[in-house]
């Protein structure tokens, strides 16, 4: 799925990951390929995006996010890869 990470002052992240984990309101929920929609609010913490040879790892602030048609966009107050 594609997955772009946004923050006010850039773009921190765009690819093709197999599963995205993400802290949300409701507790950590992972989205892999062609999930159903979804809309959530994140709450501060990492996102760990997996791809086949590599996991990155990001410390974020909180923002939403959205998945639709096998593409995820965060918008996140603040966000750096660690």
């Amino acid at each position: 799925m594609k997955v772009e990470i946004l923050t006010p002052e850039k773009k921190v992240f765009e690819g093709d990951v197999d599963i995205l984990t993400v802290p949300t309101r409701s507790g950590i929920i992972s989205i892999m390929s062609n999930h159903s929609s979804l809309v959530s609010a994140i709450e501060s913490g990492e996102i760990r995006a997996k791809m086949k040879n590599e996991e990155k790892v990001f410390e974020c602030e909180r923002g939403a996010l959205e998945t639709i048609n096998n593409k995820t966009i965060l918008l996140l107050r603040k966000c750096t890869e660690k």
